[in-house]
């Protein structure tokens, strides 16, 4: 099964047609806000509607938190963490 990181690299590349690149071509340590891929809150939108349904949980609840969206590996952090308080809210 393939990391969350390497999910997200997926779901970037194509949820935003990047067609220069792949997700093998991103680094966990690429930035997100402010990087090369210069996300705007359009492609965050996005991106976030991808992200929930793909792992089946609930991204942002309340205020956005920017912290999360600065590289791959913080939002990766992000979705393993929420998709813990689902399983355990399941039990």
């Amino acid at each position: 099964m393939e990391s969350t990181a390497q999910q997200l690299k997926q779901i970037v590349i194509s949820g935003l047609r990047i067609k220069d690149r792949t997700a093998a071509d991103l680094p966990d340590d690429q930035a997100l806000l402010g990087g090369d891929i210069e996300l705007d809150s359009i492609d965050v939108l996005q991106l976030i509607l991808e992200i929930e349904r793909h792992f089946g949980i609930k991204l942002v609840e309340g205020e956005f938190d920017r912290n999360a969206w600065r590289t791959i590996a913080t939002l990766a952090a992000a979705v393993d963490e929420k998709t813990a308080e689902k399983i355990a809210a399941q039990r």
